[in-house]
């Protein structure tokens, strides 16, 4: 794995998922501004742009750092989630059963890119340590 590259993949992982939890906190505002889809979500939906472009360009740095097929197709996986949780806002019709189901599957869905940046930036940092540490890539080997 390149140290230079790696590292930054790390940290635009971290700053993916503190981008994820503030987009939870976007939407609790949006609702609680009134729930319609206005103005109380324009920085909700700003913030997911900056989510997709943000992953768009996870995938390039993993890709950069050979950071092995396992994290590039997890951040690769996080990008389509994201472009998922796009269109689910776009084919939503409010105050429908589809509308409603289709809220509760988007915010099932944006705890899985949670979970999925957590995971991707802890495999990252330990791909990072087994290559400091060769002793420790040679026991993990035998």
């Amino acid at each position: 794995m390149n140290r230079v590259f790696g590292t930054i993949l790390r940290i635009w992982m971290m700053l993916l998922l503190a981008l994820l939890v503030v987009q939870f906190a976007l939407a609790g505002f949006g609702v609680g501004f009134g729930g319609a889809l206005e103005e109380g979500f324009e920085m909700h939906f700003l913030n997911g742009n900056i989510l997709l472009y943000l992953y768009a360009a996870a995938i390039v740095l993993a890709l950069a750092a050979r950071a092995g097929a396992k994290i590039v197709w997890l951040t690769a996986l996080g990008a389509f989630l994201v472009l998922l949780q796009h269109g689910m806002a776009i084919v939503n019709v409010p105050g429908t059963l589809w509308g409603e189901s289709l809220f509760m599957v988007h915010a099932l869905n944006g705890l899985a890119l949670i979970f999925l940046a957590f995971r991707t930036g802890v495999l990252v940092r330990n791909r990072l340590r087994r290559r400091a540490d060769p002793a420790r890539e040679r026991s993990s080997v035998a």
